[in-house]
């Protein structure tokens, strides 16, 4: 049923029409602002808790990072964590996805994963 809604709502839909890089970017990030700003007020509603849970941790990994020792490994440990229940408490959403947008986030989460060690990676290369 839905492989067939999925391609009946796409044959009803007006191709969109391909664009230059920096007008495709464009148009992305309207169209995402849009989104977000539509669904984000539905999420916070629902959901305070992890949506205060990131950028709390993050500010205070930031006064952690002041002290040394176990204060800051604990509350690194902390942030992380709540990146994590961040993520796996939207997870979700991805049920609702078609195919190709399910592809587009597995690639995002790679991405984001990978730049994350090469991130890593320099930082550590840096402090030696």
């Amino acid at each position: 049923m839905t492989s067939e809604s999925n391609t009946s709502e796409s044959a009803d839909k007006q191709p969109i029409p391909r664009l230059g890089f920096f007008d495709n970017l464009k148009a992305s990030y309207t169209k995402i602002r849009t989104s977000v700003k539509d669904e984000g007020k539905n999420i916070r509603k629902s959901d305070p808790l992890t949506i205060w849970m990131v950028p709390g941790l993050a500010v205070a990994l930031v006064f952690a990072s002041a002290s040394g020792g176990i204060v800051r490994l604990l509350v690194a440990f902390l942030a992380y964590f709540s990146a994590c229940i961040y993520v796996a408490a939207r997870i979700g959403i991805v049920r609702s996805m078609n195919s190709r947008q399910v592809n587009l986030v597995w690639h995002i989460i790679m991405c984001s994963f990978i730049a994350g060690i090469l991130f890593a990676f320099l930082f550590l290369s840096l402090l030696n």
